[in-house]
């Protein structure tokens, strides 16, 4: 260990270093982990401490990174599940013939649907339009385009249904 601080004023700070690894995890073995790098790293980097700063401050802070560092990796890494346990959709990707096709069936829908209804789709649902602005577009109340869209989307659920 080196000479900055010693094993007892170590030793003094691993019960509160704890209870704050605990804080941030909140899971005791991911605690009990974080505790250990963190000890670990102090001891590594323990040339940067500088005597008469407080050892417990400096190594919450070392705690602090170390954890922010996990999550960091974490988040790049992505989730990792047990094959038995994930979703079979997501083990599978569907076949672009599949996706051609269901857009086609939806078009083939889309095309018997009213002219009044395809409209009000196509500026709400397709373009993104807000109501307000395909109201002014139609030249109708807001209350209409709502009721229309309602009404379109009705009809084109029903279709797809059969």
């Amino acid at each position: 260990m080196s000479a900055t601080f010693t094993a007892a004023e170590l030793n003094a700070v691993l019960p509160a270093l704890r209870r704050f690894a605990i804080s941030l995890t909140r899971n005791e073995d991911r605690a009990d982990d974080l505790v250990q790098d963190s000890v670990e790293r102090s001891l590594l980097k323990a040339e940067h401490f500088e005597p008469g700063t407080n050892l417990r401050s400096w190594i919450f802070t070392v705690c602090r990174r170390i954890f922010l560092n996990q999550i960091r990796k974490q988040k790049s890494q992505g989730v990792s599940v047990e094959l038995d346990d994930a979703p079979q959709a997501k083990l599978s990707e569907a076949a672009p013939q599949t996706s051609a096709l269901a857009f086609k069936e939806m078009a083939g829908h889309f095309d018997r649907l009213p002219l009044r209804d395809k409209v009000v789709l196509s500026l709400v649902v397709i373009e993104g339009m807000k109501y307000e602005e395909a109201a002014a577009m139609l030249n109708v109340p807001v209350g209409t385009v709502r009721s229309r869209l309602s009404r379109a989307r009705n009809r084109l659920k029903a279709l797809v249904d059969g």
